[in-house]
This record gives structure tokens, C-alpha cells and sequence, in this order.
């Protein structure tokens, strides 16, 4: 049975849920020195807790508001005097975890009851784009939804500040298919990424023209080993992944292309980079083509989603080939992105 947007909404909801307690777990068992040196500037790691801690305050009572009086325009505040007012200097630490544990819980527990089409309505007049993580376009309606799920990426971003083990890998709703691999197009075959490509992919990636528009430098082949790993769990969780896309003529690895989830979003994102030696053929629509019709037909997906960085024309080309459509800015890796995206049903 295809998977729905309300299955990837509340397994969403359901992964926060599992980090709120495996976070707390990790804070309380360590207490606030165990998560790492001290900082030298911004935030004590209490005075960011207690950041949390009153985010989750504020957001539940602006979910309250917005379903009791239909309204998504919130007054400002100011963050710094909140957490100031808190005393974080003077609160027991398993205090703040357990209050931020509390309420962040509470506000979960209210985002799971919502009437679906109230969560969902576009409202024309809001202010997210005055006080979100990822600040919501003016003139883009928005919904009680995409406050939570701001939200919810503030509330990622701040723990693995505090700890980056405090935030675990995702999950994504039961049920969905595994595509059948190897699969293979006109000129490709696309399979696992395994330990042994590693030797044919770091070149790819510490080539500074291929990663230009991807987060971060060049990458080391040890960073390209993590990756290579990273992918394979992902493939070993879910069904799915990036995976190694090899020239059927020659054997020779072109790079990657497949679908992972997207940065604690919910949302499962079509990927893809090759080395130069396949640019210029057409061999990333190609890929990026099969790889859609996998999350269609074989994963379930109600919609898939990716993010790109504007400049990136050669990559937006293939969004648009297939299927996807520009929607809104959003903010993942530290990067301003595009955010794309098609509905399957």
C-alpha cells in the first residue's frame, strides 16, 4: 500500500519523539560537562538548552493559537533576554533537561492531534518569515505545518550543537518498498555504493569543480570512506540510497544518484553527483529518471523532494526533466538552496 504525506507527517513526529528521549537520555547520563569541551564563545551549553527549552514553550502555544484562532502571525521576542530570564547558570541541569523533555513532548503530542486539513491550510497572512529557523517566503502562504516542521529542524540543529551523537539517524515510515537493484537504463547500471568503490569515487569528490555546488571542501578520501559507510547504512535502514552509477559500456563508476531522507526533515530527497568525465551526456537525467520512477512505483512515495543550490542551472535542468518543480528557499548544510519537489499522489 503506497505510503501517504500524513504517514511521512506522523513518522516524522514519531522519529522526534525517539530523539526527545535518546537525547535526554545521553544529557541526564552525562550532565553538561560530559557533552564536550567548553565553548569559548556564544551560548553555555545550558544557556542553549534552556533555548530549547523555551522554543518548545513558545511553539506550543503558538500551534494553540493558530488552531484556536485560525491566525499565523506571532509576536517577536527577544531569545537572549528569554533564555537570560531562565537562569540557566542557576537551574540544576537535570532540571532544564527534564522541563525542555517535558514540554517539547507536550508541543509533539498536540502537532500528532491536529485536524490534517486545518494543519495543512495555506493561510496567505503570517510572519514565519520574520521569526523561522528557515525563514518562510512573505508572499508564500503557509501553514500550521510548516511551523512545526521548522521547528522541528531548530530543535535538530540545537542538539547536535550540544552533542552531534545526541541526534540519532532518522527513520521513515514502515512499510515502504525496497526498490529491486541492480537496475539498469539504456547506458547505465546503478547498485550499492560498497568499500570498493571507494578508490574510483575519492578522486570524484576531492575534485573542487564537482563539489562546488555541494556543502562543504574537496573531500578526503577518509571524508569519501564516511560517505561511502553512511550510504550503506542508510541502504541497510531503508531499502534505499545513493547509489553507485556505473557507464554499462566501460564499467567505469560515473558517481551516484538515488534517494535518501533529507536532514531530519521526514522527507525522502532525489541526489545525484557525478565525476566530470560524465558530464555533458545526459547520464544524470538518466540516472536521476530511473531513481524517480523507483521512489514512484517500487518505494511508495507519496512525493520526492531535493534541494539545490539556485546557481546550479546543469542541476536544475535535471530536476525539471523529471518532474520536479521549484516551491520555496529553504536552508539545509549551511547552504541557501531551492527546494523542488513532485507529488505522486
Amino acid at each position: 500500500m503506497p505510503c501517504t504525506a500524513e504517514d511521512l507527517y506522523q513518522a516524522l513526529l514519531d522519529d522526534s519523539r525517539e530523539l526527545v528521549e535518546h537525547a535526554t537520555g545521553l544529557m541526564l547520563a552525562r550532565g553538561e560537562e560530559g557533552l564536550g569541551a567548553p565553548r569559548a564563545a556564544g551560548w553555555t551549553r545550558a544557556e542553549e538548552l534552556c533555548h530549547l527549552w523555551e522554543g518548545a514553550q513558545v511553539n506550543h502555544l503558538r500551534l494553540l493559537w493558530g488552531v484556536a484562532e485560525g491566525g499565523l502571525v506571532f509576536p517577536r521576542y527577544d531569545q537572549d533576554g528569554w533564555v537570560a530570564a531562565q537562569a540557566p547558570g542557576v537551574l540544576p541541569w537535570d532540571l532544564l533537561a527534564g522541563g525542555w523533555r517535558a514540554d517539547t513532548l507536550r508541543l509533539l503530542h498536540l502537532a500528532g492531534r491536529l485536524d490534517p486539513a486545518a494543519r495543512t491550510a495555506p493561510r496567505a497572512r503570517h510572519n514565519l518569515c520574520d521569526f523561522g529557523w528557515q525563514p518562510h517566503p512573505a508572499d508564500l502562504p503557509a501553514s500550521l505545518e510548516d511551523l512545526i516542521r521548522d521547528f522541528l529542524g531548530h530543535l535538530r540543529h540545537h542538539l547536535r550543537r550540544l552533542a552531534p551523537d545526541l541526534v540519532p539517524p532518522p527513520r521513515l515510515p514502515a512499510g515502504l518498498g525496497r526498490p529491486a537493484l541492480p537496475r539498469a537504463t539504456a547506458r547505465l547500471a546503478l547498485r550499492p555504493l560498497a568499500a570498493a568503490d571507494l578508490e574510483d569515487l575519492a578522486p570524484i569528490l576531492a575534485d573542487p569543480e564537482v563539489v562546488r555546488h555541494l556543502p562543504g571542501p574537496p573531500r578526503s578520501h577518509e571524508h569519501t570512506a564516511r560517505t561511502i559507510a553512511h550510504f550503506a547504512a542508510h541502504q541497510e535502514r531503508h531499502g534505499f540510497s545513493a547509489w553507485a552509477v556505473l557507464e554499462r559500456e566501460s564499467g567505469r563508476l560515473a558517481g551516484w544518484c538515488g534517494l535518501a531522507e533529507l536532514d531530519g526533515t521526514g522527507e525522502v530527497e532525489l541526489l545525484y553527483c557525478l565525476g566530470r568525465h560524465a558530464w555533458g551526456r545526459g547520464l544524470a537525467t538518466e540516472a536521476a529518471l530511473t531513481c524517480t520512477a523507483a521512489a514512484r512505483d517500487e518505494v511508495g512515495l507519496p512525493r520526492l523532494v531535493a534541494v539545490v543550490v539556485p546557481e546550479n542551472a546543469a542541476s536544475r535542468g535535471v530536476l525539471a526533466k523529471c518532474g520536479l518543480t521549484p516551491r520555496r528557499p529553504a536552508r539545509h548544510f549551511g547552504l541557501d538552496l531551492e527546494w523542488w519537489q513532485i507529488e505522486f499522489h
